[in-house]
């Protein structure tokens, strides 16, 4: 079910970018380029024979083809297709966009080149951060009172209001993500997946069970380690608290 949501959200963003490119490439509806009607008549037309135009057609279709296999291989389930071929679509739309500043008008050239890079750059070291930061691990600490998982969307309960701790050996299916991290297997964040759990805190690497779920009366959170014994340990280290607590 979850997947088929993603393929039907994705199916239209397809549906429109194929559209958009459609138009400007094909019909050659220029008014749909960003600021392209608010230019004066004379220098729309100067964009048009400089091969302005033309570039970013030539880089919408390639950028739309990028998509489009991306597309087809994450619905043949074809691992991390998703991740690297929006990685690549990304990496080609915003680097496609500085290369064609080459053909803006002469005295607004330079000033578009810093703007539209200044934008690509930026954008492209956001992403990375959020992937480096993304892929650390969370650490779990418990003390006498609380337990702590640190880092990217961790959280900090009182043991006394732990009311569960499992040890799953299937992770429940995950049908959405609503405030999360999700790349190359890890998920961190929040996630809304199936009935009874509903919507909880996942801080784990897909297809590495078992997996800890450790819940309070108004939330839940499931962990894992890529290593079963790391996760093994820390099912055992938290029963023990809890024991020793109550």
């Amino acid at each position: 079910m979850a997947k088929v949501g993603v393929a039907i959200l994705l199916g239209w963003v397809l549906l429109i970018y194929g559209g958009l490119t459609f138009l400007i490439v094909k019909k050659k509806d220029y008014t749909l380029i960003s600021g392209f009607s608010n230019r004066p008549k004379e220098e729309q037309e100067r964009l048009i024979q400089s091969g302005f135009v033309d570039a970013l057609g030539k880089l919408l279709v390639m950028s739309f083809l990028i998509f489009v296999i991306t597309y087809i291989f994450w619905l043949f389930s074809v691992p991390y297709s998703l991740e690297i071929g929006l990685s690549i679509f990304t990496i080609v739309l915003l680097g496609g966009l500085m290369w064609i500043q080459r053909f803006e008008v002469k005295q607004k050239r330079k000033k578009m080149f810093w703007i539209t890079g200044g934008i690509s750059v930026g954008t492209l070291l956001f992403i990375v951060v959020l992937i480096v930061v993304g892929l650390q691990e969370n650490d779990i600490h418990i003390d006498e009172t609380t337990l702590t998982v640190t880092g990217m969307y961790g959280v900090e309960w009182e043991l006394a209001d732990i009311q569960s701790v499992e040890l799953l050996e299937e992770l429940p299916e995950v049908l959405i993500r609503t405030n999360g991290f999700a790349v190359a297997g890890y998920l961190k964040g929040r996630f809304r997946l199936e009935k009874p759990y509903e919507g909880g805190l996942l801080f784990i690497q897909k297809k590495s069970p078992p997996y800890v779920y450790v819940a309070t009366a108004d939330d839940y959170f499931i962990l894992n380690r890529k290593q079963a014994n790391e996760t093994h340990e820390f099912y055992a280290s938290i029963q023990s608290k809890i024991a020793s607590y109550e």
